[in-house]
């Protein structure tokens, strides 16, 4: 298993095709339980916690990749769990959130629908229609309090009545709130029909920039291919040194969990050479995920 997984992460972003890892993985018996037994493997990986799939349609030599995400939060947090942070990053503007925290969003369309089965236990129509009109920057157009309201949606936030709407709504001479259980007949406008609204306070969602640690600067290296995958990951460095195809980041980290959590997400993409105190709380991250049944 740790020969296979490997591997995979080494072989970002091509992939290996399946004789290759049955090579890698040493299986005893015959070819066909070779292939049976590696198909396991993968399922095992994947109920772990880590995303391995085939990449290849139905009739073709299968190729597995493992894609980058954070697969220690598939491993503490229930899929219920899962769904509701994943809605809170797409409510924080991080739609992509949801595949690499791991809930099935797949087969979307019009409003997004965050789930984690086939069939949610309960209706959030009115609240995905707000997550949709916020990340695509629509006017929303709803009835409430016997009303017919047109707000350009600011953000929302769990209240004690459920999820909160927070906008400005046409004639108004200041922003209202609106719980989402209580709107009825919701619908929005074309994208980016909404107005413009400054959000000073965006940055203090992000963990990585909370001071929960005494700070330390973090020399990473990566690929200027992957270099800004890394910055935005990582944060905006206050160094950098680029020599032909190696660009060298120094990285003020404050947040040290949330630092190590983004270098797992990127995987091969990035390299942390130090200081040595910081590598050694990556290694034994890793190590704990190994040692997982």
């Amino acid at each position: 298993m740790t020969r296979v997984l490997v591997a995979l992460v080494a072989a970002e972003p091509t992939g290996i095709p399946t004789p290759r890892l049955l090579r890698i993985a040493a299986f005893g018996g015959g070819e066909e339980h070779h292939v049976r037994q590696l198909k396991r493997l993968i399922e095992d990986l994947n109920r772990a916690g880590w995303d391995i799939r085939n990449t290849m349609p139905p009739g073709r030599t299968a190729v597995y990749r493992a894609f980058a995400g954070d697969n220690r939060l598939r491993v503490n947090l229930t899929p219920e769990q899962q769904a509701e942070l994943a809605r809170a990053a797409m409510i924080a503007g991080d739609p992509a959130f949801a595949g690499r925290v791991g809930v099935d969003s797949s087969g979307m369309t019009g409003v997004p629908e965050l789930r984690t089965s086939r069939h949610p236990p309960r209706s959030d129509t009115a609240l995905n229609t707000v997550l949709y009109a916020l990340e695509h920057k629509c006017r929303l157009r709803f009835v409430y309090k016997q009303r017919a309201r047109v707000v350009h949606p600011h953000f929302v936030y769990p209240g004690t009545s459920g999820w909160h709407l927070v906008g400005h709504e046409d004639g108004s001479e200041r922003d209202k709130q609106f719980v989402t259980d209580r709107m009825t007949a919701v619908s929005v406008d074309l994208p980016r029909t909404a107005a413009a609204h400054d959000e000073p306070y965006r940055d203090d969602l992000d963990p990585l920039s909370w001071a929960v640690d005494p700070a330390v600067h973090v020399t990473v290296e990566t690929t200027p291919q992957h270099r800004g995958q890394v910055e935005a990951l990582l944060g905006t460095p206050s160094y950098r040194e680029v020599e032909d195809d190696v660009v060298r980041l120094t990285i003020p980290v404050t947040h040290r969990a949330a630092f190590r959590n983004r270098v797992y997400e990127l995987g091969p993409r990035v390299r942390v050479l130090g200081p040595d105190d910081i590598r050694s709380e990556l290694i034994a991250g890793l190590e704990s995920l190994m040692e997982r049944p």
